[in-house]
């Protein structure tokens, strides 16, 4: 499939499905809505967004960018393996809503996950034969493997469900594995090894070391780092010794990143506003998770991070809509993905990045006025607005997309402008 730009057409249409659930869901907080089992479309929600919008954009750019072949085109194995995810999350989206967890929906899920597997065997074979640097490829490559260990969290949870087990422990460390490997492993990652394969071979030599060695302590914090979710359970000395381990990782991981923000904020001056105002507010979102998972291991921000479920939920969505989304979409306009010489674009891109920057302050004012008092009834109100407001910023980008699309297709059939993963210009 010649189209590179055809799988983030895809991924953008699953975005706005993303929104619309998520209005779906706030409006079953305020209105009585007896049809719709919350639950289930919670557990759809969080599917589609993972597999069918996160996961499809980062698999078709990290081979778009780094394992294409040299013939401009995606090699044969990859759009069997892109349609797997795309059909695979879909039929997730028809039946666990209405049906939960049964048995076609876990064949599906199990499909998905096997997928994910060939990805991640094709990807690592071809990386290695691609010219990229060290950094590159460790992210790379670790970001994949954090995508396979991660399934082992489904399938855990399947085993329970299965057997029926009351195991709550083993449960949410399932829960919580999986949520860390996608968050803080794959999502995190990936987003690294693309960011560095545009601007590490601009930065000076003393620069490059650094993003290598913030490269390795983000790398090597990983698996330790997931023990700070184990905490909650009152474990044994091993487990608090691995966890207080990953807790440093993280905290020298997020010092070292210092170090490569002061010569990237030298690259951002030479970019469009627009741009370097979706890439700070991805890069200040990433800042504030690192610094708020490094403390983790204490008891009081542990407690709120794993115990209460609004700001789990600011947590969560701080990654997924905050650091990773806002990448995203930023990276789509640095390659012309999203044409942001276009009005209507930029209009399209602020209005969707204020809907999360409101979504994330009252998803943390929530979580925080409910440690205290009693939470407030607006709440639910505000965030149903938020999640049209989110909805309203998904369909103007993707009818910025559509609108986009007819203009770049016809530019590359004349041979007007270069393919936009290898355009000089749009390198930062």
């Amino acid at each position: 499939m010649k189209n590179k730009n055809f799988w983030i057409s895809l991924s953008l249409l699953n975005l706005f499905i993303v929104t619309v659930l998520g209005v779906i869901l706030r409006s079953k907080a305020v209105f009585d809505l007896p049809a719709i089992d919350y639950n289930h479309l919670l557990n759809a929600h969080s599917h589609f967004a993972f597999g069918g919008w996160v996961t499809l954009a980062l698999m078709a750019l990290m081979v778009n960018a780094f394992a294409s072949s040299k013939g401009g085109g995606l090699r044969k194995p990859y759009p069997f393996v892109f349609w797997s995810i795309f059909i695979t999350t879909w039929g997730l989206l028809f039946t666990v809503p209405f049906s939960g967890y049964n048995t076609l929906s876990n064949y599906i899920s199990t499909l998905f996950i096997f997928a994910t597997y060939i990805f991640s065997w094709l990807f690592i074979r071809d990386i290695r034969k691609a010219k990229l640097s060290k950094t590159v490829i460790l992210l790379s490559v670790a970001s994949v493997i954090c995508l396979v260990l991660s399934s082992v969290g489904p399938f855990t949870l399947a085993y329970l469900f299965a057997t029926k087990s009351l195991n709550a422990v083993l449960y949410r460390d399932a829960l919580f594995s999986y949520l860390h490997l996608q968050y803080n492993g794959f999502f995190t990652l990936a987003v690294f090894a693309l960011l560095f394969q545009k601007i590490e071979s601009k930065l000076p030599s003393s620069a490059q070391k650094n993003v290598y060695r913030f490269s390795l302590l983000l790398v090597s914090s990983i698996l330790p780092s997931m023990f700070l979710s184990y905490h909650w359970q009152d474990p044994g000395i091993l487990i608090h010794i691995i966890a207080y381990s990953g807790s440093i990782l993280v905290m020298l991981s997020f010092i070292w990143f210092l170090f490569v923000l002061r010569a990237m904020m030298q690259l951002y001056r030479s970019i469009s506003p627009i741009i370097r105002f979706l890439g700070v507010l991805s890069i200040s979102a990433f800042m504030l998770k690192t610094f708020l998972q490094s403390f983790t291991i204490f008891n009081f921000v542990g407690n709120l991070v794993f115990g209460d479920r609004p700001v789990i939920m600011a947590f969560l969505h701080l990654v997924f809509l905050g650091f990773v989304t806002i990448f995203l979409l930023a990276y789509f306009a640095q390659t012309g993905v999203l044409n942001t010489e276009k009005t209507f674009t930029r209009f399209a891109l602020v209005v969707f990045t204020l809907g999360i920057l409101v979504n994330e302050a009252l998803l943390w004012t929530q979580g925080i006025d409910a440690m205290f008092i009693q939470g407030s009834d607006l709440f639910p109100w505000l965030l149903w607005g938020a999640g049209i407001w989110l909805f309203a910023g998904a369909a103007l980008i993707g009818i910025a997309r559509i609108k986009n699309a007819p203009g770049l297709a016809n530019e590359t059939q004349k041979g007007k402008i270069k393919d936009s993963y290898s355009s000089p210009a749009l390198d930062v």
